[in-house]
């Protein structure tokens, strides 16, 4: 069928698909502007999407995050959603976890209005920053250093949901995360942009690209930001610096090279705390019987807190295709990362007083990390079925030297706090000084096989891991070396119109540090997921519907040693059993909608205390719905309304408390759900003569909701961001 859709040459105010990939808050990855006319295409003559670059609108159709290899979302045997740079500047996100804030299967919310590290829960299994890759390399954190990424500098950002140790070797079960930077353009790019908001917001932003040469061999890109802004928190800060220049080397269209850098400078990454549940999800109460709570900027920290970070990375992304059948692939980089952390924490409510107890920790540290993939991809036919055949090594390697001290520090009032006492409690300093090391090995072999309508993904991996800690001060070396076998297999039936049911298998393992009270140390866990789900993506129209029902087993968890509870043992078990729905579509030109629900049923099977329980953070349901709508050819033409409504429902804190008998109560608390409403308007400057500019205003939180956005321990619980209005102001030139 043929239906009207704006080439990257077409006016700015007569197509919705420009105008969305020019939204006010846009870092537009497209790298095309403003011309003269429309024009009527058929839609399957449309430029082919890359996996590894901009989608044509919000509804991506490639990805290689589930394969390594660029595949269609419905010839993918698991489930994934791909969150485009369009999307992320349309809600003006400016952390990784809030691009996902309307994707299902995935709580963005852990630390609340806390945006110092990324930290996600995925089917029931909470992540802190530990699978996320960037263009295809594992960003390895240990401790408190852990890699931030500016969505400004990102072309996509995509979640994979459930085990895939078959590709990336040791991950936790709920899923990854994958970033693709912004690459190079050969067709000239020239953006700035501004903006103000609430909390002292000021940013500035540039993004800056071309071809180098007249043919076009060579292009470049350099973009760059400097952000400021309060933490809604008293007496925190955020201050973030970036720059990302690369280059691209591609001398036909059978060979690129693109040199990708990141540098970041962050003097100050926010606050980095928690509250106590007295005070947030219930009231505590003063000694003439009134009830309290703290308030949304309320710190339980000083002035003196602080975490900084400075990141510097250096690599390249390089492939050539020998002929028709083969492909090599190299990805490689260099990350090193400085973090300096100082803390007064709290860790405790006393009720006879009303004060919150707290703790000391401070921490320099030096992390730098290697990392390369190398592939062979091979596209070959064995009678009626085509394979795409892939071979690879990957090889990571981590050193992080911790130069740390914990210890107790003075108790704050809740009712009257007096800042200021911020000294640590003499002779309760524990030193923590540290080597750690992890090193992988993974080889890896996968086949996508299709036959008519069918298309059978299968891929085996056998990883060598090794994690090293060694203790400066005690002069001793724990090391565990682990070896694991993980496999995938997955059946897709694409019909021609687009639907492709599926069913799917697949396995993870990580490495468990320690040792148990015997000393012995630890397997590595291990998980499995049956997953089976229907997609709809209808190659005429920009359009993804996902549903997906599956069952995720973690086992050889760690449990408490019935013999002394400050021990483990393994032999704990996690299940978690769900549905994810999801749609993404730009329905015509004039509207984009997005739509999503997760239902998650989340248990410890076996547990030597939580059996029966509820992991924490792990809402049983969520939903989420968007929706913006453009006018054209009116007297509003040029004019974008937005509005969101996500709900999240209730979920589960854990009493950190002890009984008398000395065994730990464990009990569940319940921590209410809460839905936020986010808004959107904004205003195109094309008809103005300004191609490609724009003015808007993002208001997050709208009615200004008061929630806690969940609790990980009774003296561990997160307010919500508060409403943040933001003006943006983007110029193309």
């Amino acid at each position: 069928m043929a239906t009207e859709f704006l080439l990257p040459f077409s006016p700015i105010n007569t197509s919705k698909r420009q105008l969305a990939v020019l939204v006010t808050l846009a870092v537009s990855s497209s790298s095309a502007f403003a011309a003269e006319q429309t024009m009527t295409v058929d839609a399957s003559a449309a430029p082919q999407e890359s996996a590894w670059g901009p989608a044509p609108t919000i509804a991506a159709k490639h990805s290689a995050t589930g394969t390594k290899t660029d595949t269609p979302i419905e010839k993918n045997p698991q489930s994934v959603s791909v969150v485009t740079q369009e999307e992320m500047a349309l809600h003006n996100v400016t952390t990784v976890k809030s691009a996902f804030n309307y994707t299902p299967g995935v709580l963005t919310g852990n630390r609340g209005s806390s945006n110092v590290i990324d930290a996600l829960s995925i089917r029931g299994f909470s992540e802190t920053n530990t699978n996320q890759y960037l263009d295809g390399l594992k960003l390895q954190g240990d401790n408190y250093s852990e890699f931030a990424i500016d969505p400004y500098f990102l072309e996509r950002a995509e979640l994979l949901r459930g085990p895939v140790s078959v590709l990336y070797g040791k991950s936790n079960p709920g899923g990854v995360v994958s970033l693709v930077s912004k690459r190079p353009t050969t067709e000239t790019l020239r953006e700035v942009q501004f903006q103000m908001g609430t909390d002292n917001r000021f940013s500035t932003g540039f993004d800056f690209g071309g071809a180098i040469d007249d043919a076009g061999v060579y292009s470049y890109r350099l973009t760059g930001l400097a952000r400021s802004q309060d933490a809604q928190q008293d007496m925190q800060k955020e201050k973030r610096y970036t720059l990302a220049p690369s280059f691209s080397w591609q001398p036909d269209d059978k060979t690129n090279f693109t040199l990708l850098t990141y540098f970041q400078n962050e003097p100050q990454t926010g606050y980095y705390g928690w509250l106590p549940r007295q005070g947030t999800v219930v009231p505590f109460v003063d000694a003439n019987g009134n009830q309290h709570k703290l308030g949304r900027d309320f710190d339980e920290g000083e002035a003196s807190n602080k975490i900084s970070r400075n990141t510097k990375m250096i690599g390249y992304n390089f492939s050539h295709s020998f002929d028709d059948t083969w492909t090599v692939r190299q990805n490689l980089r260099y990350a090193d990362l400085r973090t300096n952390y100082r803390s007064i924490y709290g860790n405790g409510f006393d009720s006879s007083t009303n004060t919150i107890t707290r703790g000391y920790a401070l921490s320099e540290e030096k992390l730098n990390q290697f990392a390369v993939d190398n592939q062979l991809q091979a596209k070959f036919a064995t009678g009626q079925v085509d394979h795409t055949l892939l071979m690879g090594v990957d090889y990571q390697r981590t050193r992080n030297d911790i130069n740390a001290g914990f210890g107790s520090a003075t108790s704050l009032s809740a009712l009257d706090p007096q800042y200021g006492s911020d000294q640590m409690v003499p002779g309760s300093l524990f030193p923590y000084h540290y080597l750690n090391k992890q090193e992988q090995t993974g080889l890896y072999t996968q086949d996508q096989m299709e036959w008519n309508r069918w298309v059978l993904t299968l891929g085996g991996r056998y990883d060598y891991a090794m994690t090293s800690a060694y203790n400066r001060s005690g002069d001793s070396l724990a090391k565990n070396h682990d070896q694991a076998f993980t496999w995938r297999g997955g059946l897709n039936y694409v019909y021609d119109n687009g639907i492709a049911p599926y069913f799917s298998y697949s396995e993870s393992f990580i490495p468990t540090a320690g040792s148990t009270l015997d000393g012995a140390t630890f397997d590595p866990s291990r998980a499995k997921q049956y997953e089976a789900g229907v997609k709809y993506v209808p190659k005429d129209r920009p359009l993804v519907l996902t549903g997906a029902v599956y069952q995720l087993t973690k086992t050889k968890n760690l449990t408490a040693d019935p013999r002394n509870l400050n021990f483990s043992v393994q032999g704990g078990e996690i299940r978690s059993r769900g549905v994810e729905l999801e749609a993404k579509a730009a329905v015509n030109e004039n509207v984009n909608v997005t739509a999503a629900y997760t239902y998650t049923d989340a248990e410890y099977t076996h547990d030597t205390l939580l059996k029966g329980k509820t992991p924490v953070e792990v809402p049983k349901n969520m939903a989420s719905l968007w929706a913006d709508y453009t006018f054209h050819e009116t007297a509003l033409s040029g004019l974008t309304l937005g509005a969101g409504v996500r709900y999240i429902g209730e979920s589960k804190g854990l009493y950190a408390e002890t009984a008398e008998n000395g065994v730990k109560s464990n009990q569940n608390f319940d921590v209410a759900g809460y839905t936020t409403v986010d808004a959107l308007v904004k205003y195109d400057l094309g008809r103005f003569g300004m191609p490609g500019s724009s003015i808007g205003v993002n208001v997050s939180n709208l009615f200004n909701r008061n929630y806690v956005a969940s609790c990980y321990r009774d003296y561990a619980c997160y307010w919500g961001a508060e409403r943040e209005i933001v003006g943006t102001a983007t110029f193309r030139f």
